[in-house]
């Protein structure tokens, strides 16, 4: 796929997401954000009837927002229902609180009363909603109280019709299921596929999402609603976990090392503070969670820095490594704002960020394909070139053909003694010797010999086939190997090769050639040094009429 239309792809999905989210937060006909007082709580006991409210109130502390370490408050509001709906859902906060315990005093000195939070059943799955009764124009007290160890916070409480509220976490448990499924996912993936190659880089990928999808699960208290695991001690480690992995694989994917030593150096600043400060997840909630967002916002500042000095450098990978970070900065600013108790921007802002850290984990995925391509790439131009030396040591410079290494390989190679000494499949060996070589030189100069070879040889390449090897062992000498069937032919080609040769200016020149053959051979060496003897001997009868091998077998069949 074509790398633009990935990236385009990749920030239509973030679009996507966030504009998902945006709805199902924003887009609530039947949606009222209650404003009210916040006040700090000493361990005070709920008023028993609404008549006692006001003097209850009037004895706490009130206050503007929450502690950095979490503590224990109470939320005053008054409802007025102008509507004709009855039955609503009250939300008190979206995020990961403890216990939340709510009373609603109504007109009739009636008192609606329930309890929800991170370690209470809830009657929406992952959401803190209850459902209440409020008639058409009636008018309701609410006091709330919320215990939360663990971030400062502005309590946000929603009154929403029942229709919404099924409606809203219906599409957020959606986005929470398909986000984390596809973190799992591609987890597994790759783990396989690190399997097979077992590249590390692969193995980091992997470790990193199944710490985001661990950590986001616990987010989003699936461990809770399904296996009714609450302890949030564990929930932390996955989050001390991203930048520890994702460092460890940002350090081999960039190959920083490289290029940018001193980055290097200030990267593994968030493999070595994060495994430093993870025990505090089970010494104190409260100051883990402030380590966490700490280390997590160093960790992206530095990766995203890292990325893009990577990115200027000419490593095209990092592309969608810088906008995988910039798709999980964005809604990180959200959250992490909110942990060091700026406001939320949008409701529910975790699944933002869990939308966002998916969209980042497939652009990741996308620079993991991208740099494979060029790995690929490079090694492909890697045995090419290989390749190509491999055939430049085999091949004879001058002449063009395969030369004395070539041919020792090749013969060792196909050499194997006949079953049968008739066999017309058997080998073959010509031992050719370019006659008068350096006559030519002497008198014509080397240009002219080396005109020759190259003339010969190219002769010699022309009656190559694929039973026809043709070779030159150096100086004057070249051989040709072949099949018994091919002897008779190969013999006719040498002669009228011979007669060209003269034709075409050297006419002092002439070919003798030893023909051996394997039946007669116990060795690869031995037929050279029967071809190497028949071939000297043609050379010093040249005026005698020359032989065939079968004629040369039957008038000497105890040569060997």
């Amino acid at each position: 796929m074509n790398h633009y239309l990935k990236m385009l792809l990749a920030a239509a999905a973030l679009l996507l997401c966030i504009s998902t989210a945006q709805a199902v937060s924003t887009g609530q006909n039947g949606v009222i954000d209650l404003t009210g007082r916040l006040y700090q709580s000493e361990g005070e006991n709920f008023p028993a009837s609404a008549d006692s409210l006001t003097s209850f109130l009037s004895r706490l502390h009130e206050i503007r927002s929450g502690k950095m370490l979490g503590g224990s408050y109470w939320f005053y509001t008054e409802l007025d229902n102008d509507s004709g709906n009855s039955e609503w859902v009250l939300e008190p906060d979206y995020r990961l609180i403890d216990r939340v315990e709510v009373r609603i005093y109504g007109q009739n000195k009636d008192v609606q009363h329930f309890v929800t939070g991170y370690r209470a059943g809830h009657d929406y799955m992952l959401h803190y909603g209850k459902n209440i009764h409020l008639p058409p124009g009636g008018h309701a007290k609410v006091l709330i109280h919320f215990e939360n160890l663990h971030f400062k916070f502005v309590p946000e409480v929603r009154l929403y019709s029942e229709h919404d509220y099924q409606h809203l976490v219906l599409s957020e448990n959606v986005l929470i299921l398909a986000a984390l499924g596809a973190l799992l996912t591609l987890a597994i993936y790759y783990l396989f596929i690190n399997r097979i190659t077992h590249e590390r880089t692969l193995l980091y990928y992997a470790a990193y999402l199944i710490a985001c999808f661990l950590g986001w699960a616990f987010m989003s208290q699936l461990p809770a609603e399904l296996f009714g695991w609450h302890d949030l001690r564990w929930q932390y480690v996955p989050f001390f976990l991203f930048p520890v992995f994702n460092t460890l694989f940002y350090l081999d994917f960039l190959r920083l090392d490289q290029h940018f030593p001193k980055l290097t150096a200030i990267s593994r600043i968030n493999i070595v503070l994060p495994l430093i400060l993870l025990p505090s997840c089970f010494i104190n909630l409260s100051y883990a969670h402030i380590l966490m967002t700490a280390v997590n916002s160093l960790w992206i500042i530095v990766a995203l820095v890292c990325g893009i000095a990577s990115l200027s450098s000419g490593f095209r990978p990092a592309r969608y490594f810088v906008l995988s970070f910039i798709a999980l900065l964005l809604p990180m600013i959200i959250i992490l704002g909110a942990n060091w108790g700026l406001p939320d921007l949008i409701r529910n802002s975790k699944i933002l960020v869990l939308l966002g850290n998916t969209v980042e984990g497939i652009l990741l995925a996308f620079a993991l394909a991208d740099k494979i391509k060029i790995l690929t790439e490079e090694k492909n131009q890697a045995l090419q070139r290989m390749e190509r030396m491999l055939i430049l040591t085999r091949t004879d410079h001058l002449t063009g053909i395969a030369n004395r290494h070539a041919f020792d390989q090749h013969f060792e190679c196909v050499f194997r003694h006949p079953d049968f000494a008739d066999d017309p499949a058997q080998l073959v060996l010509f031992l050719i010797d370019l006659d008068n070589l350096k006559y030519v030189n002497d008198k014509h100069g080397h240009a002219k010999g080396d005109e020759l070879l190259s003339l010969f040889a190219s002769a010699l390449a022309s009656l190559e086939s694929g039973s026809v090897s043709a070779f030159r062992l150096g100086g004057d000498e070249f051989t040709l190997l072949a099949h018994k069937y091919n002897e008779d032919g190969l013999v006719k080609s040498l002669e009228l090769l011979e007669k060209n040769l003269k034709a075409q200016g050297f006419g002092e020149t002439g070919i003798s050639y030893g023909i051996a053959c394997a039946c007669e051979s116990s060795s690869a060496k031995d037929m050279l040094l029967i071809a190497d003897r028949r071939m000297y001997d043609n050379k010093t009868s040249k005026r005698k009429p020359r032989v065939t091998h079968a004629d040369q077998w039957n008038a000497a069949p105890g040569i060997a």
